[in-house]
C-alpha cells in the first residue's frame, strides 16, 4: 500500500497562510506596543504611589514631631517644678546649716540646667544631644535610660492607680446618693420593699 497523496501547498501559492502570517505579525506588533504602554503606565503608577507614600510618611513624621513637642513642653513643666522644689529644699537645708545642703544645691543646679536645655532646644536637637551622649558614654547612657524607664513605669502605675481610685470613689458616691440603678426587686417593690 502506498502513502496517500495530499495536495502540497507552497508558501507563495497560498494566500490564506500569507494572510495568517501577516495577521500574526500585526498581532505581535500590537501586543508589543500594548505591553510597552502598560509597562510605562505601571512605572508611572508606581512612581505616583511612591510619592504618595513619601507624603504620608512626611505627614506622620510631622504629627509625631508635634506630639513630641507637646510632650517636651510637659516635661519642661515637670522638670521646672522638680528644680524649684530642689532649690527650696537646698535653701532650707542651708538655713539649718546641714552638710547635705551643698549636694542638694548641686542637684538643683543640674536640674535647672537640664530644664533650660530642654526648654530652649527643639526635639531634633535634644535627640542629637542624647545620641552624642550615648556614643561618648554608653554605660552612663544605658544607666540613665534604665533609670528613666523605671521612673516612667512608676509614674504610669501611679497614674493608673489614681484613676481607678477616683473611678471607684465616683461609683461609691453615686451609689450613696441613690443615683445608682435600682435592682429588679427594688424597682418592683420600691426601695423600702424589704425584698
Amino acid at each position: 500500500m502506498s502513502a496517500p497523496e495530499y495536495p502540497v501547498t507552497r508558501n507563495n501559492q497560498n494566500p490564506a497562510s500569507d494572510q495568517l502570517r501577516e495577521d500574526a505579525a500585526k498581532l505581535a506588533e500590537t501586543a508589543k506596543t500594548d505591553l510597552a504602554g502598560l509597562g510605562e503606565e505601571v512605572k508611572q503608577q508606581a512612581a505616583a504611589l511612591g510619592e504618595e507614600a513619601k507624603a504620608q510618611i512626611s505627614e506622620v513624621a510631622e504629627k509625631a514631631k508635634g506630639l513630641a513637642t507637646e510632650q517636651k513642653d510637659f516635661v519642661v513643666d515637670q522638670l521646672s517644678a522638680v528644680s524649684e522644689a530642689l532649690e527650696k529644699v537646698a535653701g532650707e537645708l542651708e538655713q539649718q546649716d546641714q552638710s547635705s545642703a551643698h549636694y542638694v544645691r548641686m542637684v538643683a543646679d543640674g536640674a535647672a540646667k537640664l530644664t533650660s536645655t530642654v526648654r530652649y532646644n527643639d526635639v531634633d536637637q535634644i535627640l542629637g544631644m542624647a545620641q552624642d551622649f550615648g556614643r561618648k558614654q554608653p554605660v552612663a547612657f544605658m544607666g540613665a535610660a534604665a533609670l528613666l524607664g523605671f521612673v516612667a513605669s512608676r509614674f504610669v502605675l501611679a497614674s493608673a492607680n489614681r484613676r481607678s481610685e477616683s473611678q471607684s470613689e465616683r461609683e461609691r458616691t453615686a451609689s450613696n446618693n441613690g443615683s445608682a440603678t435600682p435592682s429588679y426587686a427594688q424597682s418592683v417593690g420600691g426601695y423600702d420593699a424589704g425584698i
